[in-house]
């Protein structure tokens, strides 16, 4: 019927009721000391093993919610603009959890089982990957004439892409 509404999601109700009660139990897991690196440790292997045994993909949403922090926390926690206490392990804890989720991820897209096009919005929104273009300039006019470096670095801030200027010569 034109103009109605569709629901994007393509589970049964009991498809949804299944999945719901399994997210429900990372959902309900009791708060965690998140000054305790042990304990962020143990939460982020029982999420993995859950999953396991659930037969659940794991997400970062999923990591972050079983932590009981948000997602920007947890980018936070592995970039390393937010640390707990001194000497906190918590960042690399977090960079294998996403490695993890990474590699698993490119396993069902080599297989066929994740579309692309999810692995791609993944790939640059949480495993910070990108498109990289290369551009090679060559330091001469058309006529053959030097063009100086600073010159070549203007004509390159100019444009919204990011270029690197790789210069060879020692002349420069």
């Amino acid at each position: 019927m034109a103009g109605e509404l569709r629901n994007p999601i393509k589970a049964t109700p009991e498809e949804m009721t299944k999945r719901m009660r399994k997210l429900k139990v990372i959902y309900d897991l009791p708060k965690i000391d998140l000054g305790d690196d042990k304990a962020v440790e143990d939460r982020i292997e029982y999420y993995f093993t859950y999953s396991i045994e659930q037969g659940l993909k794991p997400t970062i949403e999923g990591l972050a919610l079983a932590i009981g922090i948000s997602r920007n926390t947890l980018w936070e926690w592995e970039t390393g603009k937010s640390r707990g206490l001194l000497g906190s392990s918590r960042g690399d804890m977090i960079k294998k959890a996403k490695e993890y989720i990474s590699f698993l991820m490119s396993e069902f897209v080599m297989n066929g089982e994740i579309n692309p096009i999810t692995w791609i919005f993944y790939a640059k929104n949480y495993f910070g990957m990108k498109d990289v273009q290369e551009h090679t300039f060559n330091p001469t006019s058309a006529l053959g004439e030097q063009i100086p470096l600073d010159d070549l670095r203007k004509l390159a801030d100019q444009h919204s892409r990011e270029y690197i200027v790789d210069v060879d010569s020692t002349d420069i």
